[in-house]
């Protein structure tokens, strides 16, 4: 018998890539909880079987009203970085969520979490250190939690970390990592990885998983680039952690992810390629050069 499970977060790409996912394993009814029921993704999640439901973040009642008669859950999280106050807004929320996992005594959650950069070194990046903020109050609420920590998503080259243009087919990458590589993942991947997880609570309960597809330098990630989408050219523009942040500076979220990479040269991470690869056999985990191959025709549309 299928076990119904909610993917909250089904307002973000992230939320989506899980619903979706879940929705193509007959193990699973899917409600993808969307506060407002017709968010950007809902069209496609729909047309891979998945039911979305609007439910009010601000209310414990609507959410466990969205949980009725659900055994699991995914759990993240949205940062609006167009909201001054979201970070209060993403806590609060994600605590309402907690707060209707207990009461709804659903069975296991796993959830998006991320490292408390400002109790680590003292820097606010204000869209992880939310989500530390849940975590923390899920695991003091007794919610039976297996937590995730995601790293930057190929995906966002489409959007946060898009290349900027730099003469006629010359691009250039402006992401502050100097010679450190970064650790990255494709959005379908996390969404597969949820699905194992899901599939084995007894193995995976009470565990924090660093998920991981690929480590490239942003020298690498510019010549993989280079190599598949022909005729443009991808330079790392070697920008200091400053000069990002300033480059970004016209965007709400570019102190927050200025002292994410600030935070990831200074911290060591704890992704781990093999180990993501070792969570479950039916894991097909891509690197960065199998993602852009896959994707080189949408990438370059949205490059040139």
């Amino acid at each position: 018998m299928s076990k119904i499970v909610a993917v909250f977060g089904a307002n973000c790409a992230l939320g989506a890539a899980v619903a979706k996912s879940l929705a193509k394993d007959s193990n699973f009814m899917v409600k993808a909880v969307d506060p407002d029921g017709s968010g950007q993704y809902s069209s496609e999640i729909r047309a891979s079987g998945a039911q979305v439901v609007q439910c009010n973040l601000e209310d414990v009642g609507s959410i466990s009203q969205a949980l009725s008669g659900c055994d699991c859950a995914f759990v993240t999280t949205v940062s609006n970085f167009n909201n001054p106050d979201f970070m209060d807004d993403e806590i609060r929320q994600g605590m309402n969520i907690a707060d209707a996992c207990a009461k709804s005594k659903v069975s296991h959650v796993v959830f998006n979490t991320g490292l408390h950069t400002i109790k680590i070194i003292g820097i606010g990046a204000r869209h992880l250190v939310a989500k530390a903020e849940v975590e923390a109050y899920m695991k003091g609420k007794g919610v039976p939690l297996t937590s995730l920590l995601v790293p930057t998503l190929y995906d966002d080259l489409l959007d946060i970390l898009r290349p900027l243009p730099a003469g006629q087919n010359n691009r250039w990458l402006a992401i502050p990592m100097g010679i450190t590589p970064l650790d990255m993942i494709s959005v379908d991947d996390v969404g597969d990885i949820v699905r194992v997880i899901l599939n084995n609570r007894t193995g995976h309960l009470h565990k924090t998983h660093s998920v991981c597809g690929d480590k490239q330098t942003i020298k690498e990630m510019a010549q993989i680039l280079s190599r598949h989408l022909s005729p443009l050219y991808f330079q790392d523009r070697q920008v200091t952690i400053h000069e990002y942040q300033q480059l970004n500076a016209q965007f709400p979220w570019s102190q927050d992810y200025a002292n994410m990479f600030d935070f990831y040269l200074r911290v060591d991470q704890r992704f781990n390629v093999d180990a993501t690869q070792r969570l479950g056999s039916s894991l097909r985990i891509k690197c960065f050069e199998e993602w852009v191959q896959a994707n080189s025709g949408k990438l370059k549309k949205a490059f040139s």
